[in-house]
Order: structure tokens, then C-alpha cells, then sequence
């Protein structure tokens, strides 16, 4: 069986979020941000917004950037927690990779799918979900690694498909 993995493929394959050449985005024409949260800007287990991460916010703001949370986790209140410390607007329990959180997301931000770009860590929820949307994709190196198992499976099926891709996997 031959499948065309196209569809998962990322724009941009980086370490972190911070090796985003987020000037290069502007210039082509992305003033949208739509952010995973976990193990793209935080860590699953940690929920201290440290100073860096705060700047790194204020920084893409300061650029004219937009920014939604748009997250798949099971814990609303931490969502509404790190949303609302970092004056964000958010989207828990997403459901991505379908595609009414970032048509959501896009409502929220005021912004087109040619003006967006999706931000995270997971290939087959982000990246996928970013693609079929229609919208620029960056796929980010997990924070941490994972601990439970069914996500530890899901990393190593993300490995495959990005060796398929002929991408090295950042793990």
C-alpha cells in the first residue's frame, strides 16, 4: 500500500518555539497566531508562566501578532489559567485535528486562514489539522518527553511518519 503522507507534512520543522523566525512570518503576511499549549509553550506538568515565556508573549504582541490557545486538554481550568495570566484568548478541548477550533480560533483572532499559522508540537493533531485547514504549519520539538503510554505510542508513529517525510525527528 502506497499512502501519501503529504498531508502531514509541516512548513517549518524547529527545535522550540522560540527558533521561530517570527519577523520572516510577518513578512509573509501572518499576523495570526494560533498556539498550542502543552509541551509547545509549556511543559504538560508545569503551570508557572516563567518570565521568559511572559516576554516571548509580550515580544510577538509587540510585533502585531494575535494570539489564540488552542489546546486539547482534558483540563480546562489550566487552559483558563495560562489564557488568562497571559491575556490570551483560548479554545480548550479542542478536538484537533477537526477543523472547528481553528476556524474558531480564526473568528476569535479577527483573521483568514492565508494570514494564520498553526504552532505545535503534536504532527497528527497541529500539523494535520493546520493542513487541512489551510493554514501555515510549524511543528515544534515536545518540551518534555512523554510519560503515558498511549502519547509515548503516538510520538513513535509521529517518528515513522517524519522518517517517511524524510524529516529527522528533533527527539
Amino acid at each position: 500500500m502506497d499512502w501519501n503522507l503529504e498531508i502531514f507534512r509541516p512548513k517549518e520543522y524547529l527545535e522550540s518555539v522560540y527558533s521561530i523566525d517570527f519577523d520572516r512570518l510577518k513578512e509573509k503576511g501572518i499576523t495570526a497566531i494560533i498556539m498550542d499549549m502543552d509541551e509547545t509553550l509549556l511543559p504538560r506538568e508545569m503551570l508557572d508562566i516563567t518570565p521568559v515565556l511572559f516576554s516571548f508573549i509580550q515580544d510577538l504582541r509587540e510585533k502585531g501578532f494575535n494570539i489564540c490557545l488552542v489546546s486539547n486538554s482534558m483540563h480546562p481550568e489550566r487552559v483558563d489559567y495560562v489564557s488568562k495570566t497571559l491575556k490570551l484568548p483560548s479554545i480548550t478541548m479542542a478536538a484537533k485535528p477537526f477543523p472547528f477550533a481553528f476556524d474558531k480560533a480564526l473568528k476569535l483572532l479577527n483573521a483568514k486562514r492565508k494570514d494564520a499559522v498553526i504552532i505545535g508540537d503534536q504532527l497528527f493533531m497541529d500539523v494535520l489539522g493546520g493542513n487541512l485547514a489551510g493554514i501555515y504549519t510549524i511543528l515544534v520539538r515536545p518540551m518534555t518527553s512523554e510519560k503515558f503510554w498511549l502519547r509515548q505510542w503516538m510520538r513513535r508513529a509521529e517518528e515513522f511518519v517524519l522518517e517517511k517525510l524524510g524529516l529527522d525527528y528533533l527527539a
